[in-house]
C-alpha cells in the first residue's frame, strides 16, 4: 500500500510564494506602481490565487495526506480561509462590509488573515511531528 507524501509547511515553494505575497502587500499599502497590478481590486485577486497557492502547498494538503480533516487547528484553517475569501471577494467585486472602510485595509486584513492561517498550518505542523 502506498502512502502519500505528508508536505512540509515551510518548503522552498511555500517560502517563494509568501514572499511574492508579502511583496504585493508592500506594493498596495505603499502605493508604488506596478505595471501589471493597476488597482487594488487586481491586487486582491493576485493575493487570493497567491494564497489559495499556499494553502494548497502547505496546508490543505498536509490535511488531506494526513487525514486530519476534523482535527481542530484544520477547522480553525477553514474558518480563517472563510473569512479571507469572504473579504476577499467582496473586494474584488466592489462589495462594501462592516468595519472595513477600503479596499487598502480589506488588503491588510486578508493579508495579517493569511499570516495567521500560516502560523496555524505550522503549529499543526509541529504538533504531528510529536
Amino acid at each position: 500500500m502506498k502512502t502519500a507524501s505528508v508536505p512540509s509547511p515551510l518548503s522552498l515553494n511555500v517560502m517563494l510564494v509568501a514572499v511574492l505575497f508579502a511583496a504585493l502587500v508592500f506594493v498596495v499599502v505603499t502605493g508604488k506602481r506596478v505595471p501589471l497590478i493597476s488597482n487594488t481590486r487586481i491586487a486582491m485577486a493576485v493575493l487570493l490565487v497567491l494564497g489559495l497557492t499556499l494553502c494548497a502547498l502547505g496546508g490543505i494538503g498536509r490535511v488531506a495526506a494526513l487525514g486530519e480533516w476534523a482535527h481542530p487547528l484544520s477547522i480553525l484553517g477553514y474558518l480563517l480561509g472563510a473569512l479571507i475569501l469572504v473579504i476577499g471577494f467582496a473586494t474584488v467585486f466592489g462589495l462594501k462590509l462592516p468595519y472595513i472602510q477600503n479596499d487598502v485595509q480589506a488588503i491588510i486584513i486578508v493579508s495579517l488573515l493569511t499570516g495567521a492561517k500560516i502560523v496555524n498550518s505550522v503549529i499543526h505542523s509541529l504538533l504531528l511531528r510529536s
